[in-house]
């Protein structure tokens, strides 16, 4: 069952040729590109470099095109991972999905054209102008389409967290020792982060000066970017991480009281030098089953996503690394 509601969403996840997604890309990579060789700059802006920061709009935007589908399939496995633990039927529990994940059309577009609004301030901000041309039209609109898309991204992650939020509302069938149970929620909290983590690294592999690494700016605003990184690895699984301390804590209450009724009633046995008969065993057998407890994940991740994400966050720096060692290699 397709889980997608938003029409630009069904639009970039639709499913396409490998032919036809490559004529896309390289029509879009080809359009700066033509519009300085129609302007009579394309050798000046080679040589200089500027064609890193004409190629940002058109490589973001495929970036969005071509992770939206794996964005979605990453959706789609947390309402199926749902699906035995909600006790409603099939009928009631996909029309809750239905309604929980549907985005009004409005909003989408409205937040698409106010983030090609920002994109043409960004672009009259940005000092890149030469009058009435072909590079001008090109760094306009493609200014705007790009922030339009970054807007209905934003729109569409806020969405997402509704249905998250409405699954986690209803009475879950949660074995506390099974967290497998919920790791396609920390699968796609990883993704989130590794998508985030990639449109960062696009952008300063392509917008990186190397006189950027002297400035404390730099340094400052990468450590940011991590720290925005890990907020969204966590608070994405933080509904899971409650239902799952609730479920911990439920087990663990009345365990903890019979360990202690059971521990009071071998004391007074021994005192009044009572056989202990079974408790003893009893004791450790209870004993063991709250460890157990208490060594339950409470958080749908495991080591190797954890992992993972660590080293995932040096790439946007390690990427840049590479591009100056490369053109040191080059000169």
């Amino acid at each position: 069952m397709d889980q997608s509601t938003s029409r630009i969403d069904r639009m970039l996840s639709k499913d396409r040729s490998l032919w036809v997604r490559l004529v896309i890309s390289l029509s879009f990579l080809l359009l700066p590109l033509a519009a300085a060789y129609l302007e009579g700059v394309l050798d000046e802006f080679m040589r200089e470099g500027q064609w890193r920061f004409l190629l940002l709009p058109p490589i973001i935007i495929l970036y969005i095109w071509f992770i939206a589908p794996v964005m979605s399939r990453g959706e789609a496995e947390v309402v199926r991972s749902f699906r035995p633990l909600v006790p409603l039927d099939e009928k009631d529990f996909y029309s809750l999905v239905d309604r929980e994940s549907r985005v009004n059309p409005r909003y989408e577009w409205l937040a698409f054209g106010v983030g090609a609004v920002l994109g043409l301030i960004s672009a009259r901000a940005s000092g890149f102008d030469m009058g009435v041309s072909w590079l001008s039209f090109y760094w306009y609109i493609s200014l705007a389409f790009m922030y339009g898309l970054l807007a209905w991204v934003i729109l569409g992650s806020v969405a997402s967290t509704r249905l998250n939020a409405a699954l986690h509302r209803q009475p879950l069938r949660v074995d506390i020792l099974d967290p497998t149970q919920f790791e396609a929620v920390g699968r796609q909290s990883l993704l989130l982060a590794l998508a985030f983590i990639g449109g960062i690294t696009l952008s300063l592999v392509l917008t990186f000066q190397p006189d950027n690494l002297s400035e404390p700016s730099f340094w400052l605003t990468y450590l940011l970017l991590v720290l925005a990184i890990m907020l969204i690895f966590f608070l994405n699984m933080r509904p899971t991480h409650r239902v799952m301390s609730a479920a911990k804590l439920v087990e663990l209450e009345p365990l903890q009281r019979q360990i202690n009724v059971s521990c009071r009633e071998l004391a007074r046995r021994l005192d009044q030098n009572q056989d202990p008969d079974s408790l003893p065993a009893e004791i450790n057998a209870l004993v063991a089953y709250e460890q157990r407890l208490l060594a339950a994940r409470t958080w749908p991740y495991n080591t190797t996503m954890l992992r993972t994400l660590f080293f995932s966050v040096f790439i946007p720096l390690g990427s840049v690394m590479v591009r100056l060692l490369i053109e040191v290699f080059l000169r």
